[in-house]
């Protein structure tokens, strides 16, 4: 049986919007939109990124808090308000000849 493998990444807040519509218009500087491109090219062999969800509560509350110390951190965001973000990872296959 296959099992899919969920990564879970802290992830900034303002990155909503690019990471799960595909819409970037919120970016306004040049240096954010770097930094949100440079994290997808990085993970673009490991994470799906057609599909990435978040957890809510009842009430379909999202939990956000601020983090100094966050997954985005070594592609320049500084401390800021972050959410958890969840990715399927991808599946690499091995083709064994006989």
């Amino acid at each position: 049986m296959q099992t899919t493998e969920i990564v879970s990444l802290k992830l900034p807040d303002f990155w909503a919007s690019a990471l799960i519509n595909g819409d970037y218009s919120s970016f306004s500087y040049p240096e954010d939109y770097k930094e949100i491109t440079d994290f997808i090219d990085h993970y673009k062999k490991e994470l799906d990124f057609n599909t990435v969800f978040l957890r809510s509560d009842e009430n379909g509350n999202i939990d956000s808090h601020f983090m100094t110390f966050h997954d985005a951190r070594d592609f320049g965001v500084l401390a800021c308000d972050v959410i958890e973000y969840h990715f399927f990872k991808i599946e690499k296959w091995k083709l064994t000849l006989p």
